[in-house]
């Protein structure tokens, strides 16, 4: 394959054909822009090597050997720089990325038993489509998508983005690592994307995140979606591996249709939300349909983290997890704005399995420990939590029609400047016959059994009112989202 690279004409539309067999590279394969590398089929098609890739001259002993594209099998790379050094220089001396035109699919690459460093690394390439590829036991990664290195805490210029990115129907199977230059790598990795569309993606890795950000990131209008990953619930360093990790976030960014087990980390630098104001953009990131369930019930970590603003996180289930939804960041990592306008909507916080616990974090549904503002809390259901919800000091909060049963510590602690209207509250605690709250609380809110189903899937059936005559039905206030009768519902669910 190696050879036929070399011999094909740039830009041509090219297509090296790839029939039944397993193919032993010795070398890279370097493909040019315009040249297609189509495979019989992932059953039948492996590509691999007897040893690591050579790269002559390259010390792989570097702390940056893992952002190099150095020591991948197919490489589709285009410079980055025009000055001295391709890979990296000043941000004036960014260049456009090469239109790649190119797809590539129908095949396995595999690592060796973890002897090459990735399969397929893609660098300042616009237009690269990647589909039914099987991606298994790789060092650092699978597959890498980069325009290439970029400076920190500088954002990236118009038209220094690579863009039309297409990843589909792959499967990725142990091929990140953790302690590479002391962090961890993903089977999937992703930098200075702008319009990607990445779906009907599976991960199963054994030491190592799922997908997770390239260089120091930079997300814009990218879609990751109809997605199952399942990594280690254990991580010497995070507690666990996250499934998803995403820095440095643009507007645009959705994250949908997603199973999987652990915590999805999307964190701006501190100084990046002065670069991408919500003002101009109101959406930088939207998820919804996510379901999080930790299969061992001993997490202590939290379902997401939200380092950015700009976000709406719907109709979505976490059970099991150290806590629901930590929002921080912002000034309290040095930037001058605080977080804001974050929107959580229709979604279910559950402790099922795992014990509640009261360290990091009061395994409350949402946690705010830094200074955010312009909170929405509306239509969610929290079920047996800690301090359902832990706000500290942020501000302008609105918490509406969502239903909180058996709050183990508070309903709400902290906070200010607080909108609490049409909540419902059931709690079988005899100690605790009235709402568990630091502020007070008007009639709208109101005590008693919702009266729900009770049966089926956590996520699907078990929180829907059981009748026309729950307590929930009807008993909200309209927060702008859809409802059916004479008033919103409150909870998850619309009767």
């Amino acid at each position: 394959m190696a050879y036929a690279a070399k011999q094909v004409q740039p830009n041509q539309n090219y297509t090296i054909y790839l029939n039944p067999g397993v193919y032993r590279e010795t070398e890279a394969t370097v493909l040019p822009p315009g040249v297609n590398i189509e495979g019989a089929g992932e059953s039948s098609v492996t590509i691999t090597s007897n040893g690591a890739i050579p790269a002559p001259g390259v010390n792989t002993g570097s702390s940056d050997w893992s952002l190099w594209h150095y020591g991948s099998i197919i490489q589709l790379v285009s410079p980055s720089y025009s000055g001295s050094n391709p890979r990296y220089g000043s941000p004036s001396e960014m260049i456009e990325a090469t239109d790649g035109n190119q797809t590539l699919g129908g095949f396995t690459i595999d690592g060796n038993s973890k002897t090459i460093k990735a399969g397929i690394w893609v660098e300042n390439r616009n237009n690269v489509t990647t589909h039914n590829v099987t991606f298994k036991n790789f060092q650092h990664s699978g597959a890498v998508f980069t325009r290439g290195n970029m400076w920190w805490y500088v954002p990236l210029a118009e038209g220094k983005w690579m863009k039309n990115t297409t990843i589909y129907d792959c499967t990725f199977i142990n091929s990140a690592a953790d302690g590479v230059s002391g962090a961890s790598t993903g089977n999937l990795r992703l930098g200075g994307l702008d319009g990607a569309n990445i779906y009907n993606i599976t991960i199963r890795e054994n030491k190592g995140y799922g997908i997770k950000f390239m260089h120091v990131g930079h997300i814009r209008n990218v879609k990751i979606h109809d997605c199952d990953i399942q990594v280690p619930e254990v991580d010497s360093q995070w507690s666990e591996d996250a499934s998803i990790e995403l820095w440095n976030l643009s507007y645009g960014n959705q994250i949908y249709n997603v199973n999987c087990n652990t915590w999805l980390s999307m964190v701006n630098h501190s100084i990046m939300n002065e670069y991408q104001p919500t003002a101009t953009h109101p959406s930088n990131l939207k998820i919804r349909n996510l379901r999080i369930k930790d299969i061992d019930g001993q997490s202590v970590k939290e379902s997401i983290e939200v380092a950015l603003s700009g976000v709406e996180i719907s109709d979505s289930y976490f059970q099991d997890k150290g806590f629901g939804i930590a929002i921080w960041g912002g000034k309290a990592w040095g930037g001058t704005i605080e977080n804001h306008d974050i929107n959580i909507h229709n979604n279910i916080f559950a402790n099922v399995a795992r014990k509640v616990q009261f360290g990091f974090g009061n395994s409350a549904a949402v946690f705010i420990p830094d200074p955010a503002s312009n909170i929405k809390i509306h239509n969610n259901v929290f079920d047996n939590l800690g301090n359902s919800l832990q706000i500290n000091s942020a501000d302008k909060i609105s918490i509406k029609n969502n239903v909180f049963l058996n709050s183990q510590g508070d309903d709400v602690q902290g906070g200010k400047n607080i909108a609490f209207t049409n909540n419902l509250r059931r709690n079988t605690n005899p100690a605790k016959p009235t709402w568990q709250i630091q502020f007070a609380v008007n009639a709208t809110n109101i005590q008693g059994d919702p009266r729900f189903t009770g049966t089926g899937d956590r996520w699907n059936s078990y929180y829907k009112p059981a009748s026309s005559r729950s307590l929930v039905v009807d008993r909200g206030t309209d927060v702008g989202l859809p409802y059916f009768g004479s008033a919103p519902d409150i909870g998850r669910w619309e009767w």
